[in-house]
């Protein structure tokens, strides 16, 4: 049994194999015979050859594009992504042909989820190209604009990045997306070579904000390349008083001392080291500089400890680099986390790019599961995080959950955004398809039998007849579907057959198309458009008696 089986096996294969080199030959002779090539990707395909597959349904997708077919261009592109759904050349080129056809937000996820895969697979620049794209779409977009400038950076074309940032900061200078705003000024800071005017700014907007720990980090950048500017000492002085560091003051305002030295300041060098007094009465350099020998002499004579040396010592050792809390001083009173509050705080995580922690705060507060909101923001952090599945099975949960609120409108909208995230395909999107067609029941037709809200999909026209005995009856068997559609002349022997009610041939063509490579949701729309478009159509009615009832699979 075992090698009949494997006999079998290995005859089929040399069908398989000797059919492809047939039209590898066919279209080596006629190399624009679409039809050959779509044959030839399906038969790549169960060979499993998906590379080969992919690449020959790209070239017969720019085949029909050339030729006008623009929806023939992206069903066969959305076959290849069903063997591939993450490839990044696919998706773009889908992508681009959705641009052509007006579908911003289907280009924008296909873009999007190009992106993901190229950065996944280290290819930067291919990422930034597709971003520039996707800035075409939305001008000006923040969120795409920041994130592009991060790649530029990182490629060290910081001079793309500081043209992309720069007006962007001008115009949200004086407006009030004042997160977006500081967002852009860190990241042109960095683009810049830590320019000091942009630095300033930074800086100035914080101590506004009375984020004293995010205002000392850009001025320990700003004084390490500035050492003898005042002001930037200063502003560094009055970050270290308001955070509590007095020794790191002290050592400031020596700083600052030495600088004012320098330059013969010296009404304003001694100020700074009477403010040392202040803070430390016994500090030996202070007393020296302002000639408090008594003083030095009791110190001496009295065996004191060094003190300033030995806060010194330690100082060396303590980490001048505080980190990052931009909740520096408000600390609250514990209370009662509310899903509106949460929902807010996870907001403003995916404006700063902290997606994990945004999907925590959601997830952590009680009752989320039944919000909105809630779903909308775990699902742009997993979209944004390039990840699309985990991001599709939140919007299945979401639109299982209006199902079962009685809300199928909103449910039938949520189901278009989950087709072009997951794919038409999907399993999931079948089952949920066949429910809602199923629900709604809002278009039936007394000839063919169908019920529900859509055509929910062709079957197999050649088994029709076994499928269902109400089927068998009411299909009559000169009314194949294949046989009207090649020889639509013999319908004119028809006394009834007006001319006019039937739909154009290149329409019935292109339905024929879909049929052939079992895009079944391609083939279910345009057989919608054109019943509404042609309802006394003959052959259409045909088609449609020949469409069994379907229940849920």
């Amino acid at each position: 049994m075992a090698n009949n089986s494997n006999s079998k096996f290995f005859l089929k294969g040399k069908k398989a194999v000797s059919e492809i080199e047939q039209f590898e030959e066919l279209i080596r002779k006629n190399p624009d015979d679409d039809r050959a090539y779509v044959r030839l990707a399906e038969l790549y395909a169960r060979a499993g050859r998906e590379t080969k597959a992919i690449e020959t349904y790209e070239k017969v997708a720019v085949i029909f594009e050339k030729k006008g077919f623009l929806n023939k261009a992206k069903a066969v592109l959305k076959q290849a992504l069903l063997l591939s759904p993450e490839h990044g050349k696919i998706n773009v080129l889908l992508a681009d042909y959705d641009k052509q056809s007006g579908l911003v937000k289907d280009a924008a996820m296909r873009y999007n989820t190009a992106v993901a895969y190229y950065v996944k697979n280290g290819n930067k620049m291919a990422a930034i190209n597709i971003l520039r794209k996707m800035l075409e779409l939305y001008p000006g977009n923040v969120n795409l604009s920041v994130k592009l400038a991060n790649m530029l950076v990182a490629e060290g074309m910081n001079h793309d990045a500081e043209k992309l940032l720069v007006p962007l900061a001008e115009s949200l200078k004086n407006s009030d997306r004042v997160n977006e705003y500081v967002s852009v000024l860190k990241l042109l800071y960095t683009a810049t070579g830590n320019d000091a005017e942009i630095g300033k700014t930074l800086v100035n907007f914080y101590l506004k904000k009375g984020s004293y720990s995010n205002a000392l980090i850009v001025l320990q950048k700003l004084v390490v390349d500035n050492p003898d500017t005042i002001e930037f000492l200063e502003k560094l002085a009055f970050v270290f008083d308001k955070l509590g560091e007095t020794q790191k003051l002290i050592a400031i305002y020596k700083q600052i001392a030495v600088v004012h030295a320098k330059h013969k300041n010296y009404a304003e060098r001694d100020e700074m080291y009477r403010r040392i007094l202040e803070l430390d009465p016994n500090d030996r350099e202070a007393l020296f500089i302002l000639n408090e020998n008594a003083k030095l002499r009791d110190i001496i004579s009295d065996k004191i400890k060094d003190t300033t040396g030995d806060l010194r010592k330690d100082g060396a050792k303590e980490d001048f680099v505080i980190d990052v809390d931009p909740n520096a001083g408000n600390a609250a009173k514990p209370h009662k986390v509310t899903l509106r509050s949460s929902i807010k705080e996870a907001r403003a995580f995916l404006t700063y790019k902290l997606f994990d922690k945004a999907i925590e705060k959601i997830t952590s507060t009680d009752g989320w599961e039944s919000s909105d909101d809630a779903y909308d923001v775990l699902i742009e952090a997993n979209i944004e995080q390039g990840k699309v599945e985990e991001a599709g099975e939140l919007l299945i949960t979401l639109i299982d959950l209006k199902v079962s609120e009685g809300k199928i409108g909103e449910a039938r909208e949520l189901l278009g955004d989950a087709e072009d995230m997951l794919g038409s395909d999907d399993v999931r999107i079948t089952a949920r398809r066949q429910q809602l067609a199923e629900q709604a029941n809002d278009f039936a037709d007394p000839e063919s039998g169908v019920e529900g809200g859509v055509f929910n999909g062709i079957p197999n026209l050649e088994n029709a007849d076994v499928e269902s005995e109400i089927a068998e009856e009411e299909v009559k068997p000169e009314a194949d579907v294949q046989e009207s559609h090649e020889e639509p002349e013999a319908a004119e022997n028809e006394a009834v057959f007006d001319e006019t009610a039937e739909p154009p041939q290149d329409r019935l063509d292109e339905l024929e198309f879909y049929i052939t490579i079992e895009d079944f949701v391609s083939a279910t729309e345009l057989l919608e458009e054109l019943v509404q478009s042609y309802p006394n159509s003959s052959f259409l009615k045909e088609i449609k008696a020949a469409i069994p009832e379907k229940k849920g699979e």
